[in-house]
């Protein structure tokens, strides 16, 4: 058996731990506020804990002109999938799926008590730390660095589709306040045993090594291995398949060049052409070989610069002709090859065919593979950036003091217009409105979840007024509304009793005069239908 305590009291655990108590605690005690410093992390483009003051360095990978299958030979697997993602065109578009569908347009964030109540106060705070960090940077700072929070998930997502998980900070300010989030790349995150079972965090740039056992770091993997501490990347086994992909394509360039474009074959008529060579070079091996190799080098560079509308004017002893490759068609070999490595791509990125373009079947067979990947997005990337953002703002909340935690939650992902959604945002509304008419939930929880906002000032509480019990008895009591008190039946079976008579008597009790209405004109219409509210 349980006891139960009031408000305000604090829980006697050393009772609830006795072996002869019958009474427990059912309130575990305040979390104390946490004492966090200035940053410690530095941004993860930096080569240097203190780097020059000139320009850094920008990395072009020059892809116009660069082998995509040499980047195979990264030095790690981390720095293989991240050339990989910014150079292929399929993982590229797998990754660039994954954030554009996790990222969705609304968020909301609520502070609630540790039992889960809501709490209007801190919710309140927590409103107004978003809104500083998301579009209110300090000004008086000059240029802030501050992030969006929709920046910020965009980087954050790219870090967990690539490299298996995402870590950032809660920067403060000088007056130990939350400022902004600064996004680090686990690629430089290192773990490091600290004592029996437990290990901590390092950043390690350019061999300088930053530790990062504090309270604003917050770390993250998907679908971690128990067997090692570092994350793995969901695109590691899509590696093979893009360079099979690569050198595919390179070889579908050298055919399409060797034999399906068409060809200028000059032939020179080797008997014609003696008759014009001098005497003295015809007798001399030597002088012949030169002399001809001279003649094709000129007429080599004379047909290769010619423009498409150029015209030829040759003599008889050189002859002309296109070639082409006849009727060898090697279509259906490349099909089944293009379809095969499509297929291994899509696979090892963990997209389906519909969204990478490669998709053939029907529209219900793409309806299908859209919504399992919006079950893969949602659960792989927007799940875990709630939870990132989460647990970021609760201890934002709970420097202010307040024992809360924070639920931060992206809007659900649809693929429908938003002019569709209007029907399915009614019966939403429908819900939470009934939910505050019973007082199940806060006016503020209706306000967040209708609005994304606070209600506004001068809001009339409505929470457990049974309003929506009200306005329904309302209208079946009103027989001219528009519910089923209105109906034929309901007018059959009511007039009876309105009027004390026999059913289906048209004559009321107390019929209502409209304005202006005289008596005479009553007795010889029939009775009014006017309602009055």
């Amino acid at each position: 058996m349980f006891e139960v305590l009031e408000s305000g009291n604090q829980p006697n655990l050393e009772a609830a731990a006795t072996p002869k108590g019958t009474k427990g605690a059912t309130v575990l005690p305040p979390q104390p506020t946490p004492k966090a410093g200035k940053q410690v992390g530095l941004p993860s483009y930096l080569t240097s804990a203190n780097p020059p003051k000139t320009p850094l360095v920008q990395t072009d990978r020059r892809l116009a002109a660069t082998d995509i299958t040499t980047l195979r030979g990264g030095t790690s697997t981390q720095k293989i999938i991240g050339d990989f993602v910014a150079a292929s065109p399929d993982l590229s578009a797998a990754v660039f799926a994954y954030i554009r569908t996790a990222i969705t347009k609304s968020f909301t964030a609520v502070a609630k008590n540790t039992d889960g109540t809501f709490n209007v106060d801190a919710t309140s705070l927590l409103q107004q730390i978003i809104s500083r960090m998301d579009v209110v940077p300090n000004y008086a700072n000059g240029y802030a660095g501050n992030y969006s929070l929709r920046s910020v998930s965009e980087s954050l997502a790219l870090e967990l589709v690539s490299y298996g998980g995402m870590s950032c900070e809660l920067v403060l300010d000088k007056a130990r306040l939350p400022w902004r989030i600064q996004p680090l790349s686990v690629t430089h995150i290192k773990w490091v045993p600290d004592g029996p079972g437990d290990i901590i965090p390092q950043q390690e740039i350019a061999g300088q090594k930053i530790d990062l056992d504090i309270p604003t770091f917050f770390y993250t993997a998907l679908d971690q291995s128990l067997l090692t501490p570092y994350a793995s990347s969901m695109l590691e086994p899509a590696i093979k398949p893009v360079i099979f992909s690569e050198e595919f394509n390179k070889d579908i360039q050298r055919v399409v060049k060797r034999s399906v474009h068409p060809r200028q074959i000059y032939s020179v008529n080797e008997e014609k052409f003696r008759k014009f060579i001098p005497m003295e070079v015809l007798n001399d091996p030597e002088k012949l070989a030169a002399y001809q190799n001279t003649f094709m080098e000129a007429l080599t560079s004379q047909v290769n610069g010619l423009n498409p509308e150029d015209a030829v004017i040759l003599f008889d002893t050189i002859g002309f002709e296109f070639g082409n490759n006849g009727n060898i068609s090697l279509s259906d070999e490349y099909k089944t090859l293009s379809d095969i490595a499509n297929a291994k791509l899509a696979t090892g990125a963990k997209t389906l065919p519909a969204i990478l373009g490669h998709g053939t079947g029907s529209q219900n067979i793409a309806s299908t593979e859209s919504m399992l990947f919006v079950k893969s997005v949602s659960g792989g990337v927007q799940e875990k950036l709630n939870e990132i953002f989460s647990r970021v703002f609760t201890l934002a909340v709970r420097l202010f003091g307040y024992d809360v935690v924070v639920d931060f939650k992206y809007a659900p992902i649809n693929l429908r217009p938003e002019d569709e959604l209007e029907s399915f945002k009614a019966m939403a509304q429908s819900r939470v409105l009934e939910l505050l008419s019973l007082g199940l939930i806060t006016d503020e929880e209706a306000s967040i979840q209708l609005t994304g906002r606070m209600p506004p000032q001068g809001y009339k509480p409505l929470s457990g007024t049974m309003f929506k019990s009200a306005s329904a008895q309302g209208v079946s009591a009103n027989p001219d509304g528009q519910s089923n008190g209105g109906s034929a039946l309901n007018q059959n079976l009511n007039s009876g009793s309105e009027s004390g008579g026999a059913r289906g008597s048209n004559t009321k009790k107390n019929p209502v005069k409209a304005e202006g209405e005289s008596p005479e004109l009553e007795a010889s219409q029939p009775p009014s239908r006017l309602h009055v509210v």
